[in-house]
């Protein structure tokens, strides 16, 4: 389990596509680790998150932070949404990090076949794949994907379930509240199999969901929180 409270920082990158609540995730994250009284810094690129398009964006969280971003070799812990976004960010991952990806497929703008070949970097053993899409359909609440995959990037963060749940609830409207709470719960039972073999068979093909959440503008985690930085 990662602590930021012990390291000079650790580096979360989050990646998906338009209409799968990346930004959002960013938020919850960054004010989940605010609440357990760590510094943020939050940087994010959707200019596309309407069309399908890539989305991504890095949270820093630790004691000491100089910069929003981390280049290649820089991130501690990948979490995607989807499979081809997570290994076009796979470059950025420490070679000691970890992957934790989404078990769906989907090229934005165009429907993909089942046979058609998947990229090499899915042998990668930095990944650790979970079930996220059959399980949001499954509860009927496909938009609440991004819940289930923060679900299992907290159990590998040294944050209280006490913070995660206060940001949940200052980040989601009373309407889909009861549901992300449940996936974020379901989402940390798959995540906390630590010691249980991960099925390393490749994903299959999903056509992607067209949900699509509207931008809140909230940007105000950027700044540090806790300190003020030299």
């Amino acid at each position: 389990m990662e602590n930021a409270q012990t390291a000079h920082s650790l580096t979360i990158l989050i990646a998906g596509m338009g209409g799968q609540g990346v930004v959002l995730a960013g938020d919850i994250l960054a004010e989940a680790a605010m609440l357990a009284g760590l510094n943020v810094k939050k940087s994010e690129i959707h200019g596309l998150s309407r069309r399908f398009g890539s989305v991504s964006c890095q949270v820093r969280i630790g004691t000491e932070l100089y910069s929003p971003l981390r280049g290649h070799g820089g991130v501690n812990l990948l979490l995607a949404m989807e499979g081809y976004e997570g290994v076009k960010q796979l470059p950025f991952l420490n070679p000691q990090g970890t992957a934790l990806f989404n078990r769906m497929w989907s090229k934005p703008g165009a429907q993909t076949p089942a046979d058609v070949a998947t990229p090499s970097a899915v042998s990668d053993r930095r990944i650790e794949w979970f079930e996220g899409t059959v399980l949001s359909h499954q509860a009927e609440c496909p938009r609440s994907l991004n819940c289930f995959m923060l679900g299992v990037l907290s159990t590998r963060l040294s944050i209280t379930s006490i913070n995660w749940h206060q940001a949940l609830l200052n980040n989601t409207n009373e309407a889909s509240r009861e549901m992300n709470q449940e996936m974020f719960a379901a989402g940390r039972r798959a995540g906390s199999l630590v010691g249980v073999p991960q099925e390393r068979t490749l994903p299959t093909f999903v056509k992607a969901t067209a949900t699509h959440r509207a931008s809140t503008g909230n940007h105000r985690l950027v700044a540090s929180l806790a300190q003020t930085e030299g």
